[in-house]
């Protein structure tokens, strides 16, 4: 399973993503940006097929601690 990140300091990227215990993809992918805060990424829903995954930055989760 796979995410593409939409937009953040990880526009663009795509990344293997574990899922769940029931299947599905995670709600949330937690990653550190290129300035070392932290950047949380929340399920869009699906791209082009069902094993990849659109993500886009949380609100509120630039500069410090994402919540």
């Amino acid at each position: 399973m796979y995410a593409y990140l939409d937009d953040g300091p990880h526009a663009g990227e795509r990344m293997r993503i574990e899922p769940g215990e029931d299947g599905r993809p995670p709600r949330t992918v937690d990653l550190t940006g290129p300035d070392g805060d932290a950047a949380r990424y929340e399920l869009l829903g699906p791209h082009h097929n069902d094993d990849w995954w659109i993500y886009r930055r949380a609100r509120g989760t630039g500069g410090g601690r994402s919540g």
